[in-house]
């Protein structure tokens, strides 16, 4: 209906996929099992390989617990490093605008919609990272500076959202 009507098209939603972590261990502690299965429920249901995803926001807050789990949940469904360098890009929109609760996961999105009209990985701000995360091990890096973003031939550029929430609320979207 977009196209019909001439609307100008930023991303396309390709997939969602939610969890709850049930009777976690606390309010704001999050879980690992959960955050990996939202994560795979949106591969599947969209039928997209995480393989082709070359940009993943995260929920990324700067709490160690937190980020420690999430990286863990995306190198689960990612796997590990097997390039001398990280291959996929990792920001945070958090990093250039705090939290905001709920309207995070909006930003998030507008974020992700607009990189990929542009075809830009957009920077992430981030000093230092904290080694404890292991991102050297995974397959992600952590993206400083906007660079253009080159898909690989014959692939669309896609990218997936997380979001994670009080109570063990999981969400992961793939654009």
């Amino acid at each position: 209906d977009a196209l019909a009507d001439s609307d100008r098209v930023y991303a396309v939603l390709r997939g969602v996929g939610q969890s709850s972590d049930g009777r976690g261990t606390g309010l704001l502690a999050p879980s690992h099992d959960g955050e990996t299965l939202a994560i795979r429920r949106a591969y599947q249901a969209s039928g997209v390989d995480p393989a082709t995803v070359g940009l993943i926001e995260a929920h990324g807050t700067g709490i160690p617990l937190g980020d420690k789990t999430e990286i863990a949940s995306l190198t689960s469904v990612f796997g590990e490093r097997t390039t001398p360098i990280g291959v996929k890009a990792l920001g945070s929109v958090k990093s250039m605008i705090s939290h905001c609760i709920p309207a995070a996961g909006v930003a998030s999105l507008i974020k992700m919609s607009l990189s990929l009209h542009h075809r830009v990985l957009p920077p992430t701000l981030c000093d230092q990272v904290n080694p404890d995360l292991g991102i050297d091990k995974t397959p992600f890096y952590i993206n400083p500076l906007a660079a253009p973003w080159i898909a690989r031939l014959g692939q669309p550029r896609r990218a997936g959202i997380n979001a994670f929430g009080f109570g063990g609320t999981n969400s992961h979207a793939i654009v």
